[in-house]
């Protein structure tokens, strides 16, 4: 099995200027047809001054028709100042995407966001990158204080090899991090994904592409240049993100 933890639904034309940064729902589906017994954690792309509710309405509207709608997990994302405890009952989210740069808010600042994914018991998958409000010193700053809920930092915690390094030094010296978790998408450097294990364990690291953004096919083959045994390899693909959804998503 193979779960892609992070896949954002574009359609054509949502970036005018760079036509060949799509995926949509047929991409989607021809992904997950071509790829046995595949899945994938799934959410849509917002932009700063968007209508972040109107394009989550939309991306949900389409899965929801989507034959293959039991292979994916879908995330809401919404900036946190359009967000209402109401959009976690309407839409039917297996967790919750926040990016600070693009919403231009640090985590820690957002006590209701926070609230609500840990009420209704959604994992958060974190954008960490170079924009300063995207550090993973902000979430490092409040985890302790949501136990119950998963934090998911993207890209390794930091994008960039610099950032990333950065990041495990942040984790290192961290007074709580039980409920931190990274997942591999961005990072192209098997050397990172390795010391990622042995700062976390590898039942914190989750295998993500963010395509369309990056190509899926070098993401899985910088983990396989890993060399991990086949446990391992299994954690990383599907087992470990299975066991935050099950455990987050149960009644």
């Amino acid at each position: 099995m193979i779960i892609d933890g992070h896949v954002h639904l574009i359609p054509k034309g949502f970036y005018e200027n760079h036509t060949k940064i799509f995926f949509d729902i047929s991409d989607l589906d021809k992904w997950l047809t071509n790829i046995p017994n595949s899945r994938a954690v799934v959410m849509t792309t917002i932009t700063q001054y968007c209508d972040s509710i109107k394009i989550n309405k939309e991306f949900f509207s389409t899965i929801e028709s989507f034959p293959k709608k039991k292979q994916i997990f879908p995330f809401l994302w919404i900036h946190p100042n359009q967000l209402i405890e109401e959009h976690f009952k309407i839409f039917p989210l297996s967790g919750f995407k926040f990016h600070p740069s693009i919403s231009q808010q640090q985590i820690d600042t957002n006590e209701k966001m926070l609230e609500l994914c840990e009420k209704y018991k959604k994992p958060i998958l974190v954008h960490c990158g170079r924009n300063e409000k995207s550090r993973i010193d902000y979430i490092l700053n409040i985890n302790e204080y949501f136990p119950e809920l998963s934090f998911i930092c993207a890209h390794l915690g930091g994008l960039t090899t610099d950032l990333i390094i950065r990041s495990f030094e942040k984790i290192k010296n961290a007074k709580y991090k039980n409920n931190i978790y990274m997942d591999t998408s961005g990072c192209f450097s098997p050397n990172l994904i390795i010391k990622a294990i042995e700062l976390l364990g590898d039942d914190r690291i989750i295998f993500g592409s963010d395509r369309p953004f990056q190509d899926y096919r070098v993401s899985l083959y910088v983990l396989k240049l890993c060399n991990f045994d086949k446990q391992v390899f299994d954690k990383i693909l599907y087992t470990n993100i299975l066991n935050i959804l099950d455990s987050t998503n149960s009644d």
